[in-house]
């Protein structure tokens, strides 16, 4: 499989899981949310960089990294989603990618060729006219951390994910994201402790009211998926060229609206999400 390939299946699992927790929002809070995909990271993880292959002498090595991203690109952007109005959040963290480029060039010296450049840049593009909503609610533009918040979050994940790819190029396998599965187990624990929520009581109710959070449940189970994928894709290609193509998972949700929910959609996204088709042509072609 290549990096494009796993990009392009991890944006569509990424998809489905933005599809499911929007529903998923207000039913569990945040720190919660994220102890499913830290229990489901732990179980299919583990297998998959096993799998791969890994090596636990580099452990130590690829453990801060890996504390990191379970933070950074992780708990972080789940307490950002449940800021504010989630139109304005979703793209203001969708636009991760430019920061990831820019620090990609600067910490891992990651020059793309000019063709590249201009498809990513595309992709970027109708990633983000796609994301922007008809209408925007003054009033939650100025909450406290409406705006901030997920700005951090794309900052945030940019670094993540450059600093990521930086210690897979370096250790050449799957030691990260086994450090990863394990590491998401205890950040998550602390965050269930600064929210003060008590799982086994969260647990309980979930078990007796499984239907209900089943939205939350499937959404955690997918961003695993995909964000293994993720990995998979970083570990085969240029971080500046996944992590654009796994940000169009938003026009995707977009394309599953109109499919099966009957949700129409404006001018302006149709041409977004022809922009973001034609920026992810482009750089399989010129890969």
């Amino acid at each position: 499989m290549s990096g494009v390939v796993a990009a392009i299946y991890s944006s569509f699992f990424l998809a489905l899981s933005q599809a499911s927790l929007k529903k998923s929002y207000r039913e569990l809070a945040p720190s919660v949310a994220f102890f499913f995909d830290a229990t489901f990271g732990l179980i299919l993880w583990i297998p998959l960089a096993i799998f791969f292959g890994i090596k636990l002498a580099l452990f130590k090595e690829v453990l801060l990294y890996a504390i990191l991203s379970a933070i950074l690109s992780e708990a972080l952007v789940f307490y950002s989603l449940s800021k504010g109005q989630l139109s304005i959040t979703t793209i203001l963290i969708g636009s991760y990618p430019i920061y990831t480029i820019l620090f990609s060039y600067l910490v891992n010296n990651e020059v793309l060729t000019p063709p590249l450049t201009a498809f990513v840049g595309i992709t970027i593009f109708g990633t983000l006219i796609s994301y922007l909503p008809s209408k925007l609610n003054r009033k939650e533009l100025r909450k406290s951390g409406a705006i901030l918040w997920p700005v951090v979050a794309a900052v945030a994940i940019g670094l993540s994910d450059t600093l990521s790819k930086r210690v897979i190029n370096k250790t050449m396998d799957f030691t990260f994201l086994f450090a990863l599965a394990l590491v998401q187990v205890p950040v998550a624990l602390v965050y269930l402790n600064l929210e003060k929520q008590n799982i086994l009581k969260e647990l309980s109710e979930i078990k007796t009211k499984t239907y209900d959070y089943k939205n939350a449940i499937a959404g955690s189970l997918f961003n695993i998926i995909g964000t293994g994928l993720l990995w998979i894709a970083f570990s085969k290609t240029l971080a500046s060229i996944a992590s654009p193509i796994t940000a169009t998972s938003g026009v995707l949700v977009i394309i599953i609206s109109l499919l099966f929910l009957d949700e129409k959609i404006s001018w302006r996204q149709f041409l977004g999400i022809l922009f973001a088709f034609v920026g992810i042509i482009g750089i399989a072609v010129n890969v």
